[in-house]
């Protein structure tokens, strides 16, 4: 189960690290080819998942659920990406980053709570830190597709830096988690800097992603 989860995570974060490439323009090759394939695979990987919690259900029925919408986000993800096409509107566009974010979550969490040892491990994720984060993601789409100049951007950053502070502060005793909540910010304002690199919005993008998994296995742990 935890193999499972943990291929869906990486390829997860394939497909949306693969497709902010696309968006951005950054003329990398054959990013469209990781996509489809990473995409592919993970369908395989979560009817895998899905079919090993089946057969464990009564055992973790945490883990049951967490499976069962993965199941869905996928279903969602496939059906956008079929009638959406290669250029979709910005309402498809969104949907696709925000399901394809909490997808990579959702597996993490999994991943996360397949392992856990909840007498051993802190809980990181309160539930205000949860929805802040929520809002900083849905804050980070909106400037990524719809508008990259108006008052969601100065929100975005502040919000940034609290929620840095704030998970320094209670992964304590996890550093990665701690070195990815200093890092996302910092190549977000470097985004802003360098106002039309490409590079540095897709390494804001891909840190931003990883953040967001790494904070529900973080979770998960201490679930």
């Amino acid at each position: 189960m935890k193999l499972a989860a943990g291929l869906g995570v990486a390829l997860v974060l394939g497909v949306v690290i693969a497709a902010a490439g696309i968006r951005l323009g950054t003329g990398i090759p054959g990013l469209r080819i990781v996509h489809r394939v990473a995409a592919s695979l993970e369908v395989v990987v979560v009817l895998w998942l899905g079919w090993m919690v089946w057969r464990t259900r009564s055992k973790q029925p945490s883990i049951q659920r967490a499976a069962v919408l993965a199941l869905g986000l996928t279903v969602l993800l496939s059906a956008i990406g079929i009638l959406a096409g290669q250029e979709p509107p910005p309402a498809a566009a969104a949907a696709n980053l925000l399901g394809g974010l909490a997808l990579a979550a959702t597996f993490a969490w999994i991943l996360g709570k397949a392992g856990s040892d909840p007498f051993s491990e802190k809980r990181v994720l309160t539930p205000f830190l949860g929805v802040a984060l929520a809002v900083q993601i849905g804050l980070g789409a909106w400037l990524s597709i719809v508008d990259r100049v108006g008052m969601a951007l100065p929100a975005h950053g502040m919000l940034a830096l609290a929620l840095a502070a704030l998970l320094v502060c209670f992964a304590k005793a996890k550093p990665a988690l701690q070195v990815l909540a200093l890092a996302a910010p910092l190549a977000g304002f470097t985004a802003l800097h360098y106002e039309y690199s490409a590079g540095a919005a897709l390494g804001h993008a891909a840190l931003a992603a990883l953040l967001l998994a790494a904070t529900a296995y973080a979770a998960g742990r201490g679930a």
